[in-house]
């Protein structure tokens, strides 16, 4: 067995092995050919590009490049997101994964990619031992059993994403984009990431003069309701409760157990939810360009990142 690693763009032969090799950890309960069929076919992974790492003639290691653009202080970053990094079982503990994800980051940068991001299910510090700085990845969950429904039908109003789509993603560049640092959606990215959430459930919060003060994106969750996304029209403590009181109001008339889900860590959300560090989904960034320095105002902004960005 070789310790020499080819780090290069999967063939579509190669996909198939990387997709195939995966298969024990994120099958989601599907059969080994319902499993390959849909990571062929759904939008996030054929947006994507594959990388593996071969030892002869063996797809020992692989990941899924995605491609994201982030806004650092106002500036469009051109930039990719790691995931479904796995290495084989006989080819573990040789460094492998380190090493493709260190070919594909040379790769990428070379055709112009300036920003690495990742979502971290073990500890931190393997990635940060390449270079990734840790950020705050919190999440907030509030039993409902705590929560006190009240008429929420005048202020949620429930809509249809594709209805209201280009309201929706105005209100998220204008919120989000605000901060030091946001992922910036295009409605190519959007409509792909939003693909794997078929059954969210979508509302607006309404101002008593009928307009849209904020939005709020929900999806199903073993005991309750995850917020996927949201926004607010402004960024005053004020809209951003009003909206997470509405959203409780209205999920404590649902009969499950609790609501949140990713949520910065911030007064306002402490108020109404227990915050706590994410134990997996850990955000990590790390810039591929000299010229792009990242300091501690943007790492702290990455607290504000929604879940729907998650590959």
């Amino acid at each position: 067995m070789t310790d020499t690693l080819d780090v290069h763009p999967a063939s579509p032969d190669e996909v198939v092995v990387a997709h195939r090799n995966v298969y024990d950890i994120w099958s989601k309960g599907r059969s080994l050919e319902e499993h390959i069929q849909y990571r062929l076919n759904a939008d996030p992974h054929r947006r994507a590009t594959w990388f593996v790492g071969c030892a002869g003639r063996h797809v020992a290691t692989s990941l899924g490049s995605y491609p994201v653009e982030f806004q650092v202080r106002g500036e469009t970053i051109p930039g990719f997101a790691i995931g479904s990094v796995y290495t084989c079982g006989e080819y573990r503990g040789k460094g492998y994964a380190a090493k493709l994800i260190e070919g594909v980051e040379q790769q990428l940068a070379e055709r112009g990619m300036r920003l690495s991001i990742l979502y971290s299910d073990i500890a931190a510090e393997y990635y940060a031992a390449m270079g990734y700085r840790l950020c705050p990845a919190s999440a907030g969950w509030r039993y409902l059993s705590t929560v006190t429904k009240s008429n929420t039908d005048e202020i949620l109003t429930e809509f249809q994403e594709a209805d209201d789509f280009a309201a929706m993603s105005a209100m998220y560049h204008d919120y989000h984009g605000a901060t030091p640092f946001s992922i910036r959606r295009s409605d190519d990215y959007w409509r792909a990431m939003s693909s794997k959430f078929p059954e969210d459930r979508f509302f607006w919060l309404k101002a008593e003069d009928g307009s849209n003060r904020g939005y709020v994106r929900l999806t199903p969750d073993p005991h309750g309701w995850r917020i996927l996304d949201y926004a607010c029209a402004d960024q005053t403590n004020e809209s951003l409760s009003a909206l997470y009181q509405a959203v409780l109001s209205l999920t404590a008339g649902w009969d499950v157990d609790r609501c949140g889900g990713w949520l910065p860590n911030n007064p306002i959300t402490n108020d109404l939810f227990e915050v706590k560090d994410r134990k997996s989904e850990i955000t990590m960034i790390k810039s591929l360009d000299p010229a792009l320095v990242i300091d501690d105002e943007i790492i702290a902004a990455a607290d504000r990142f929604c879940e729907m960005d998650h590959v």
